[in-house]
């Protein structure tokens, strides 16, 4: 019974739809395909978990480089997190050169200053939100005393200049704490779990705003745990909403998305596992729905919106990572049920080699994005969905 959510989607792809989906995804990856170009300078070896926003015209993109052979390692002194700058309009223009068209504003590396600490490991990760003209980069690294801490950069984008760096603090439970694996453990211990949270902290989900507040979801590393919501009007002062409660076997990334008054929050499980998780909050009750697994989905799932719709990525064949789904999620069914209802997410297209751990920025009617492939690639989601009765029409026609 607690398979019985990936056995009934399984049981949805029949014969009749799968010829659509298999047009679906040749069509998007062919289209696709062409508009990725890497945004990393030539000296760079190594680049990850990226995000991007896209305002005025311009592209926003931080993520992990690294331009030595140790990756993201967390002892590594050559990898940083660095926010690129650069026009979409010669970002999509046959003659792209990333050496002279992308801006490069470092964020930070181990044995660097922020905020007053000194980073002991790599700085991890990042999520970033665009209030106004300010630009927020929310990241981690372990200071001297051995705590994992999140930290806030802001940027003008106006001037192009850092304007501050914080410290940020979690409130939990009426009190202000230092946000940091001490905190979330104290949490964790509060509410029953184990304390897992033992190294850096993940937090690479989307910004969602929401009534004026912003939300997003992450977990910290290393060992299996459940993560949190947490929620924020200003990026330095943040308070927690909720730990996940179904992600016990999680142990990275989180997805996250607000759409029609509820969070919704995409869970990846620990290595081998062969599902996500997939559930939601309302954001007006206060309280979580069902939850499903989802099959596949081994690293960063994300949410993107498109055409009234809601739909979720996520990147299968672990080994490779050649593979990623895009799926519809079923948000119009009042309240996932499995018994009554069908499963809350539907495989629109599998895209093949456009890359992994992608997250989008929409544009105009366009979705454009960022992911892991060649380093750090940026491209436009080339989205065509085809009509399953249109296609067995055709199909008919051709054996008549």
């Amino acid at each position: 019974m607690e398979n019985y959510g990936i056995l009934k989607h399984l049981c949805t792809e029949n014969a009749y739809g799968v010829l659509t989906k298999v047009l679906n995804s040749a069509k998007i990856t062919e289209d696709t395909r062409k508009t990725m170009k890497r945004i990393t300078r030539s000296d760079i070896r190594y680049s990850h978990m990226g995000q991007l926003i896209i305002d005025d015209g311009v592209c926003y993109a931080t993520y992990l480089q690294n331009p030595g052979d140790d990756g993201e390692v967390e002892t590594s002194v050559t990898s940083g997190v660095v926010l690129a700058v650069f026009d979409l309009e010669r970002a999509t223009a046959d003659d792209f050169n990333v050496d002279t068209d992308v801006s490069y504003f470092p964020i930070g590396k181990q044995g660097e200053m922020c905020a007053g600490y000194r980073a002991t490991s790599i700085f991890k990760d990042n999520s970033m939100c665009l209030v106004g003209r300010e630009l927020y980069i929310c990241f981690c690294f372990i200071t001297e005393d051995g705590q994992s801490r999140m930290f806030c950069k802001s940027f003008n984008v106006d001037t192009r200049t850092w304007t501050r760096e914080n410290e940020i603090m979690l409130r939990y439970e009426n009190e202000n704490h230092v946000f940091s694996n001490v905190t979330l453990n104290k949490i964790y211990s509060d509410k029953g779990l184990p304390q897992n949270a033992k190294d850096l902290i993940e937090l690479v989900s989307r910004w969602s705003e929401y009534q004026g507040e912003y939300y997003a979801t992450g977990v910290s590393m290393g060992m299996a745990n459940n993560g949190f919501v947490v929620k924020t009007r200003d990026f330095i002062n943040m308070e927690l909403v909720d730990i996940v409660p179904f992600n016990d076997r999680g142990t990275a990334e989180i997805g996250s998305y607000i759409f029609k008054d509820k969070l919704y929050v995409a869970c990846r499980q620990d290595y081998t596992v062969p599902y996500l998780y997939l559930g939601a909050l309302d954001l007006k009750s206060m309280k979580w729905e069902r939850h499903f697994k989802v099959p596949d989905g081994n690293c960063r799932p994300w949410f993107f919106e498109y055409n009234d719709n809601l739909y979720l990525m996520c990147t299968v064949d672990e080994m490779t990572r050649r593979y990623t789904n895009i799926c519809r999620v079923r948000t119009w069914d009042t309240e996932w049920d499995m018994f009554n209802n069908i499963h809350p997410v539907e495989v629109m297209a599998t895209i093949k080699e456009c890359g992994y751990y992608f997250a989008t920025a929409s544009y105009g009617d366009d979705v454009y994005f960022v992911c892991t492939w060649n380093t750090e690639s940026f491209g436009k989601l080339c989205l065509k969905f085809f009509n399953e009765d249109e296609i067995n029409k055709k199909l008919i026609q051709m054996f008549e």
